[in-house]
């Protein structure tokens, strides 16, 4: 009896100290929930830049806000180097997409990891821009490559494209390093997937060629920032 007399005279001291060292905790992790910075992704398509805004809602919780541009190419596609002149079989179009995304970032165990390694979940959604624009100049307009038409390279077509509209969003597991509390970085990986509205043609119509609405890939996310 004595025993449990002298637990549970212990317990609420115990339990009140903890609530204390968390509350110190939650005050200090409050300083690594709001900032701004950019972001390298890359995807099954290559690289592309952004721009995130995170602002703190709690002490575990952000809205995160971001930003990015970068290319969407068909898994068919294979890139032929040759001496003057590259070209890529089938293609038809460029694709750019922008997707402009809101969510929640929650930062995971934090009362059992320092503040050096906050890893975190984070799930967003919101509306997709698309541009796409030929990979060569269709002059007879059958949707094929021929012989004497023009190939463009790079952003040489840029002007020639259309806007797409869509939706999309990302899940994704991440870390920011670091103890500062003005400088953030962190690498995040990943799943973003973007639905069109309209049809996009990547390659050139035939009959194992359909054009696309849903567009879904792995993406690791490399991030640096200024936190406020």
């Amino acid at each position: 009896m004595n025993r449990l007399f002298l637990i549970l005279l212990i317990l609420p001291a115990a339990t009140g100290a903890y609530a204390q060292e968390a509350g110190e905790a939650d005050s200090l992790a409050t300083a690594y929930g709001t900032g701004a910075g950019l972001e390298v992704v890359i995807t099954n398509s290559g690289f592309g830049l952004g721009a995130y805004v995170n602002g703190a809602i709690g002490t575990r919780t952000s809205l995160a806000v971001d930003l990015n541009i970068g290319s969407e190419k068909s898994e068919r596609e294979v890139k032929f180097i040759g001496i003057g002149q590259n070209f890529i079989p089938d293609k038809a179009n460029y694709f750019l997409r922008i997707p402009v995304r809101l969510g929640i970032q929650r930062r995971l165990w934090k009362e059992h990891i320092e503040d050096n390694f906050r890893p975190y979940t984070q799930f967003t959604f919101g509306p997709t821009l698309g541009w796409v624009y030929p990979y060569f100049d269709d002059d007879n307009d059958n949707g094929s490559y021929d012989s004497g038409e023009r190939r463009y390279e790079g952003f040489g077509s840029l002007l020639k494209g259309e806007l797409r509209f869509g939706i999309g969003g990302m899940v994704g597991l991440g870390a920011h390093f670091g103890e500062s509390t003005r400088v953030a970085q962190g690498m995040r990986v990943g799943y973003s997937f973007n639905y069109f509205f309209d049809p996009i043609q990547l390659l050139e119509i035939d009959e194992a060629t359909t054009p696309a609405r849903f567009f879904g890939t792995p993406s690791i996310s490399i991030t640096f920032g200024r936190l406020f």
